[in-house]
């Protein structure tokens, strides 16, 4: 399949052009095959702008947006350079990917949104990943996207201690009993995972404290 003028602007990536790309029906799958713009004489080291030298490349296959019911994956050569003016290594790869990324950020994007309409273990049903993926990838994008808490002139706190899937795995939540406002998500559960959110207040937050309400069950318990 050629790379038409209508699909270009899909996959526009800066120092990147499409090669072609290639469907199986069969699969329903998509791939679409990226190169280096060959106008582009020098990879630049990303600190200082001197030209890299190249150390060695490695083909890969990145998971992208659907295109309807299609998967899609991108596929191009990363290239690893050293810069002989400030010794900086690094991998270069399209715009908006990590050197070691299995997906593009605008596709964790989208699961992240979807699940904010359904179950994480929804979420294969429409995207070709695991429950368990779209969980993680639903944390590290609002982990990048919401803003920092708010930890002064907290009046109380409330802890809860939520079960995710299968296997007795918790998560341990703190909120401003106030506002509602989610400020520390622990892996576990237990005061061992509290503890790690009220080291990182300092002694002026905690003093501002007035009450701890745990939650469990539905019933809560305030202590002075």
């Amino acid at each position: 399949m050629s790379a038409t003028p209508s699909l270009r602007p899909m996959f526009a990536f800066p120092g990147w052009v499409i090669e072609r790309i290639d469907i199986d029906w069969n699969i329903k799958h998509a791939f679409v095959h990226l190169r280096r713009d060959g106008r582009i004489q020098h990879v630049r080291c990303s600190k200082c702008e001197t030209p890299m030298g190249q150390m060695k490349t490695k083909d890969r296959s990145v998971q992208d947006l659907p295109l309807g019911t299609l998967q899609v994956n991108l596929l191009f050569t990363a290239f690893q350079g050293r810069c002989s003016h400030c010794g900086n290594i690094e991998t270069v790869t399209p715009p908006g990917l990590a050197p070691k990324a299995q997906a593009t950020e605008r596709l964790k994007r989208h699961v992240s949104h979807l699940c904010r309409y359904m179950p994480c273990d929804k979420v294969p049903e429409f995207i070709a990943i695991s429950g368990g993926t779209a969980r993680r990838w639903d944390k590290e994008m609002l982990m990048k996207m919401l803003p920092a808490p708010k930890r002064d002139g907290i009046r109380a706190l409330l802890i809860d201690e939520k079960s995710i899937g299968k296997g007795h795995h918790y998560l341990t939540v703190a909120l401003n009993a106030d506002t509602g406002e989610t400020l520390f998500l622990g892996e576990g559960k237990r005061k061992e995972v509290l503890d790690q959110f009220l080291s990182s207040l300092t002694e002026e937050q905690k003093a501002s404290i007035e009450c701890v309400g745990i939650d469990r069950g539905g019933s809560y318990q305030a202590s002075p």
